[in-house]
């Protein structure tokens, strides 16, 4: 894992669910198919944008996965989502580069839980809402070292939250048939960014590895 986003919704109704999707996103058509690999390259630079590309399967049972292309927390989408079909929604965001790890929950339209984390800066961590029955004092996995007590919440701990809820969230995407809907305007992308700083340098693209 290097870069994920994604948030599941605790249904069998695909129907249901791609036309909340299709409303919030305005992308009417989708095909259904393999999972799009090049989702991937389409993640967009501006982290508070919704996503222009989604890909959804129900790849657990009664969990509907929607994987896309947005940095975004997605509060709005998940209170509509959860209200509309009176279900629990759960965020999923992690970047391992930055160090970056992010779980939100929500029941019938209301936010019940938030955490996020970032070990690579010193910006404040968020630990929202009433505590689960089976987390700890703080959120993550609790460490113990000479006497030092600290808390670690990364990918596994993600992986570990959501199965308490009957969600795997890493399971195989082949064999599976992905509605997916990608927006036919042109957001500037991640990838975009990164090609423009190296046409604007000096240096040659290999000193960039």
């Amino acid at each position: 894992m290097s870069t994920w986003t994604a948030f599941y919704i605790n249904s069998d109704n695909k129907e249901a669910v791609i036309n909340q999707l299709q409303n919030l996103s305005t992308i009417q058509d989708f095909v259904i198919g393999d999972y799009p690999s090049d989702l991937y390259d389409n993640y967009l630079a501006d982290d508070t944008s919704s996503p222009t590309y989604l890909a959804l399967a129900e790849t657990s049972p009664n969990w509907i996965t929607v994987r896309h292309n947005s940095f975004s927390y997605l509060s709005d989408w998940c209170e509509i989502i959860s209200k509309h079909l009176a279900t629990k929604v759960i965020v999923t965001i992690a970047q391992s580069v930055s160090d970056f790890y992010y779980f939100s929950m929500y029941d019938n339209g209301q936010k019940v839980r938030e955490i996020s984390v970032c070990y690579s800066d010193d910006s404040n961590p968020i630990n929202w809402g009433n505590k689960f029955a089976f987390e700890n004092e703080q959120p993550g996995k609790k460490e113990e070292y000479e006497g030092e007590i600290e808390y670690y919440f990364g990918f596994e701990e993600i992986e570990d939250y959501c199965k308490h809820f009957e969600l795997t969230i890493q399971t195989d995407y082949d064999n599976t048939n992905w509605f997916v809907l990608k927006s036919g305007i042109k957001s500037k992308t991640i990838k975009d960014v990164v090609k423009q700083q190296i046409a604007n340098s000096e240096k040659p693209w290999w000193k960039f590895w």
